[in-house]
């Protein structure tokens, strides 16, 4: 749920000037171009409404008559999360899923946990309780989100609980029984 300094743009017309204004701009203070790539990757984004994918957005780049690698949605998503044009929505720990935050208003999402079903639901009182705590703290907000994870009750067991392999640590087996005490001396 991030808020932008642009909410008076309501119509999608209104947001594409602004969106590609703050787009290169972001772009060209990291030294990188605002190719015709990324400017069609950018339409299309604000052609969707609510949460989408980079698959969602890869078929409608697709549908549109245009070839753009995946490498480069990718890449050009992360931009436009770092520029503040989308907004990462953490749903599940699956695939990543995006929104248009520029210009919108805060939104919070309730997923149902045994249909995937994501609701979204506007959340205004959000933003005053954000800037509330981050004043108390002496600290800024930049950004906030609210998912909401719930259950119907229907399901028997909570669902499996996804571990991503690579972000959990190794421990290294110690292959010696032999230690070193503080002193230096061996055991």
């Amino acid at each position: 749920m991030d808020s932008s300094a642009n909410a008076s743009a309501t119509s999608p017309e209104g947001f594409i000037a602004p969106l590609c204004s703050v787009f290169r701009r972001f772009l060209k203070s990291k030294g990188l171009k605002f190719t015709p790539e990324r400017a069609a990757v950018l339409d299309v984004v604000t052609s969707f409404d609510g949460v989408f994918e980079a698959d969602n957005l890869q078929e409608g780049l697709k549908a549109s008559g245009l070839a753009v690698g995946m490498a480069t949605v990718y890449r050009t998503l992360r931009h436009l999360v770092d520029a503040g044009i989308l907004s990462e929505v953490l749903i599940d720990a699956k695939q990543n899923h995006y929104r248009l935050s520029y210009g919108q208003p805060p939104v919070g999402y309730l997923v149902c946990i045994e249909s995937g079903q994501v609701i979204e639901f506007p959340a205004p009182e959000l933003l005053a309780i954000r800037d509330r705590i981050c004043r108390e703290n002496g600290l800024t907000a930049l950004s906030s989100r609210l998912v909401v994870y719930a259950s119907t009750g229907k399901q028997t067991s909570p669902p499996p609980r996804e571990v991503d392999p690579a972000s959990t640590p190794r421990r290294k087996k110690s292959t010696s029984t032999t230690t070193t005490s503080r002193s230096g001396r061996k055991s």
